[in-house]
């Protein structure tokens, strides 16, 4: 005997009240299906009313979820997806095992599936059994047939595959319940007060510290390079250095830092960001710096691409100078003596003897750790500058100047 699901568009699922917000009647929701706005639906056992599955829906994001629902209401199970070349990309799937039904959704006590999938086969599954509090976990790598991981991309109401329902749907028409959505499509990490960060003078709670902390602007000096090939890394990494897609202009380009410096303890500074200064355009937007393996359409939400610190310190460089100063790097005391002088404002620059490449060395905010790097544009499209963001300030919040004086 065939089951029968009815399908309920709407805006999405409450997870906190366990029901569905914004219902809306089919021919809105097809409307949104095609101009790629975001919008929900719900299957739901026509006996019982219980909502099994939720699909969330944004095509102009290049973006879908499913997620199964338990007999209680609570997210046990997400498969996320996204549009590749056309396709249906299997990006990642979690799943949450609930210790009894007093268990809050997501509680950390849950044993947790991830498994992770890469366009080219690769898949990584990484389990935790209590939270990986004192539960312990493990993880397994695979390489498999890429073909798996994709499908075609469902025509609207055609959402027993995505589901991985074996029923048939029945649409079921709603009048418009106006509601906010109680979601939004996985995006990576944006940006946020690069600008304020390079205005001296600005003054910044750190919730992290719970420190008052005062913006200045420092001269990093000068990087050279040869071909224009932007690389952001640790200095000591630079065998595994890939440069940006995002090229400049090759010559020499202004290193501007901004410094924290802590009021109550003026001595103690730290690097909140490096920017290399390209033009002195203003920026108007921000994107993400990538290599041409890094696909931030494969990020999930507040993810980001970050260039990995092991040492207390990154630098820029071109890609043409990172083979022979790695080499030099590794074997000459001298240049690690050199770079180990770096400190707050103070940089330090390496020169390859053959291109002319020269590399200036910063420390990196708190130290180890991996930081993402931003392109700014101006208004003609044009680089304008990278930024090597260290996130101290991401969750800053600036002081009032009303509440200084």
């Amino acid at each position: 005997m065939t089951t029968t699901l009815g399908v309920v568009y709407c805006e999405g699922w409450d997870p906190a009240r366990r029901m569905i917000t914004g219902r809306l009647p089919v021919a809105v929701a097809r409307e949104r299906d095609r101009a790629g706005e975001q919008y929900a639906f719900c299957l739901v056992e026509q006996e019982t009313g219980r909502v099994v599955r939720v699909g969330e829906i944004a095509w102009g994001a290049r973006f879908a979820r499913v997620w199964t629902l338990d007999e209680l209401g609570r997210r046990a199970r997400s498969a996320e997806y996204r549009v590749l070349g056309g396709r249906l990309f299997h990006l990642l799937t979690r799943e949450w095992t609930y210790r009894g039904p007093e268990s809050a959704e997501f509680a950390e006590d849950c044993d947790t599936v991830k498994i992770s999938n890469e366009p080219d086969g690769q898949q990584r599954r990484q389990w935790q059994w209590e939270g990986g509090a004192g539960g312990g976990g493990s993880e397994w790598q695979h390489e498999g047939d890429p073909a798996e991981f994709f499908q075609d991309v469902p025509r609207f109401s055609d959402w027993a595959g995505l589901c991985a329902v074996d029923a048939d749907l029945v649409e079921a028409d709603s009048e418009q319940e106006f509601a906010e959505p109680p979601w939004h499509p996985s995006a990576p990490l944006r940006p946020e007060g690069l600008e304020a960060a390079f205005q001296p003078g600005r003054r910044w709670t750190v919730p992290h510290w719970n420190r008052t902390v005062v913006t200045e602007l420092a001269d990093g000096g000068t990087v050279r390079f040869p071909t224009g090939q932007v690389v952001v890394a640790d200095p000591a990494l630079l065998y595994d250095a890939k440069p940006f897609t995002a090229t400049i202009a090759p010559g020499d380009h202004r290193l501007e830092l901004s410094i924290l410096r802590f009021e109550d303890e003026p001595e103690h500074v730290r690097v909140a960001a490096a920017k290399l200064v390209v033009t002195p355009e203003p920026v108007v937007s921000w994107e993400h710096a990538v290599t041409a393996e890094q696909d931030t359409l494969l990020l999930g939400d507040g993810e980001y691409y970050g260039f990995g610190v092991d040492g207390g310190q990154g630098c820029f460089v071109d890609a043409v100078a990172c083979p022979a100063l790695d080499e030099l790097i590794a074997e000459s005391d001298e240049m690690i003596d050199q770079l180990c002088t770096t400190d707050g404002p103070r940089t330090a620059v390496l020169t390859e003897p053959e291109s002319g490449g020269t590399l200036v060395a910063f420390s990196s905010g708190m130290g180890d750790g991996a930081y993402p790097v931003w392109v700014g544009r101006s208004a003609s499209g044009e680089v304008a500058c990278f930024v090597a963001d260290m996130l101290l300030l991401r969750y800053a919040e600036e002081v009032a100047e009303e509440v200084l004086t």
